[in-house]
């Protein structure tokens, strides 16, 4: 059992940033439960986070030119500027449902954008997932204390697009990690290191079946995915090795 599999919420604040009845995020809704815990982890951190309601951010959220901005065909980003920075540094978090994306090119395969932003100057750049609460919310902790700015990509599981019971996002979520295909990992100066390693993954078909999404997919298409998976994770925990030699 990994230090983030027993979540219990009394070891969280009590006190709610984000309002249950101000939002109008759909039930089971993976980014409303991230944006839950993000608003958690920074308090009494300065940041501005005051009694929040909700709706969907399409709206745009720009911090960098090298750095995708929120649209109706882009993951939401919520960009929030720490204070007394005189270089206007910001933790940058993407909350990310794959809404728009389609078919095995464009799903979670070991998301890019950390290693994107982590090549662009920021200080410190991390995946994360609500599934695993105690390690998001020690990385936007993380990112926040941090001098320069930091990025961090969240997958948000959406009972909706995806085609799952609302009751399984934080499952979904779990699968997604524990499959390898959303391995959660930071980059801190620009070297890399595992968050949570799965030394027994679970079979990415397990993964792919839990969801309607992926009902097209044939055997051999769900095994070349798998070859996929395999070789991107290989590659990055080679990283992480060179990264601690």
């Amino acid at each position: 059992m990994d230090k983030y599999s027993l979540y219990a919420a009394q070891f969280l604040s009590f006190k709610e940033y984000f309002l249950p009845k101000g939002h109008n995020a759909c039930k089971g809704c993976g980014v409303a439960l991230a944006v839950r815990h993000v608003y958690k982890a920074l308090e009494g951190k300065g940041a501005v986070i005051e009694k929040a309601t909700w709706t969907i951010p399409w709206q745009a959220h720009t911090l960098a030119d090298d750095v995708p901005s929120a649209s109706p065909t882009t993951p939401s980003l919520l960009s929030i500027h720490k204070p007394d920075s005189a270089k206007k540094d910001a933790l940058l978090i993407c909350f990310d449902n794959e809404s728009t994306e389609k078919g095995a090119d464009t799903t979670a395969l070991i998301k890019r954008f950390p290693a994107i932003a982590a090549a662009s100057g920021y200080s410190y750049a991390a995946t994360a997932c609500p599934s695993h609460p105690f390690d998001l919310i020690e990385k936007v902790r993380t990112g926040w204390e941090r001098q320069g700015s930091a990025y961090i990509h969240i997958l948000c599981p959406c009972p909706v697009a995806w085609g799952f019971d609302p009751q399984n996002s934080v499952r979904i979520g779990r699968m997604a990690v524990e499959s390898r295909i959303f391995p959660l990992y930071e980059i801190v100066a620009g070297y890399y290191k595992m968050s949570c390693d799965e030394p027994n993954p679970r079979p990415l078909q397990e993964y792919l079946k839990a969801q309607e999404r992926f009902k097209s997919f044939s055997a051999k298409k769900i095994e070349a995915l798998q070859q996929d998976v395999t070789a991107a994770y290989a590659a990055l925990t080679e990283r992480c090795r060179k990264s601690a030699a």
